[in-house]
């Protein structure tokens, strides 16, 4: 099981070497694991001239590309494209001529599958490059309920467990004055704007939760509007909402939730003025 984490901003942990998630060639910050499966997330950061032909592996790899390019065999994803490859899937070649920072997931150790594992076919390989698909690409919430000023853009659902992943961005002034959680876990990445939540402080950019289910945060509030990027693991999303309702303090201080390892790392982002 991987500890709650609610939540580091990404930029404050150092990069080390990607030996350990089986990625010599690059630099990463692992912001999760799970020390009994292997499972992990990380920033990875590729270099340009980057490229490889990785062996299939022991778990599915999920990415969300935040910088630069990759190329997967014939297909190119820039900044904001998504890519999910289930287990064992074998890669064409793998990389990045200018360069590129990755949001990534192992749903397991990261080493080579056994040859004896076959790929599923009803976990399809998927790439997609979101930023080039417009407004059109978002909906109203299909996962939870609907909240006016919101909208989601579904990246991935797995079809034996309702797992997903998601884009979730919300217009300036969207807020929740209740407390809440989830059955299941959910993993957060900010990509733009602020979200505020008064009993751990203001998630900017590169802000990473792992939130276990069960424990309760909030409210939320956001003055800027917000994106970021979602993940329901175990199953699928949901929310379950305590009744009381508390102001949002839109200037909530920092006081996350952390691991000890990750303690010794948590400080704030210095606030980004427009003056």
């Amino acid at each position: 099981m991987r500890p709650h984490t609610m939540f580091i901003q990404s930029q404050v942990l150092p990069w080390e070497s990607g030996d350990r998630l089986g990625r010599p060639e690059t630099s990463i910050k692992l912001l999760s694991h799970d020390v009994e499966t292997g499972a992990a997330t990380a920033l990875i950061r590729y270099p340009a001239g980057f490229a490889c032909s990785p062996e299939p592996l022991a778990c599915a790899e999920e990415i969300l590309l935040l910088d630069g390019s990759l190329q997967f065999g014939a297909t190119e994803l820039n900044n904001l494209g998504y890519a999910r490859f289930p287990e064992s899937h074998e890669h064409d070649q793998f990389a990045s001529v200018g360069g590129a920072v990755t949001l990534t997931m192992f749903s397991a150790d990261p080493t080579a599958a056994p040859l004896a594992v076959t790929a599923s076919a009803t976990d399809p390989v998927l790439l997609s490059d979101l930023g080039s698909q417009g407004l059109e690409a978002w909906v109203e919430n299909p996962y939870t309920r609907y909240l006016v000023g919101t909208g989601v853009q579904p990246l991935f659902e797995h079809p034996d467990t309702g797992e997903i992943s998601i884009l979730y961005s919300a217009l300036p002034f969207r807020y929740m004055e209740k407390r809440w959680s989830h059955p299941e876990v959910q993993e957060m990445y900010v990509l733009a704007g602020s979200y505020v939540i008064n009993d751990v402080g203001n998630m900017a950019p590169g802000a990473y939760a792992w939130w276990q289910s069960g424990r309760y945060h909030g409210p939320y509030g956001s003055r800027t509007g917000f994106m970021m990027f979602i993940r329901s693991v175990g199953g699928p999303l949901a929310n379950l909402i305590e009744p009381e309702r508390i102001p949002v303090d839109y200037d909530a201080p920092y006081k996350p939730v952390l691991p000890e390892h990750l303690q010794r790392y948590a400080r704030p982002l210095a606030a980004a003025r427009s003056w």
